[in-house]
């Protein structure tokens, strides 16, 4: 379902990955760096 989300403001969900009990989501990339790299940095 979240791949199926866009937006102009939201990274896109690009896939998963599920093994045992550790789970990934992958991202597209963002070259300015990331969201807490911005209300941190």
């Amino acid at each position: 379902m979240l791949s199926l989300l866009h937006h102009p403001n939201l990274v896109n969900l690009i896939g998963y990955c599920a093994d045992g009990d550790q789970r990934l989501l992958v991202y597209e990339f963002m070259p300015l760096g990331s969201l807490e790299d911005h209300l941190h940095g």
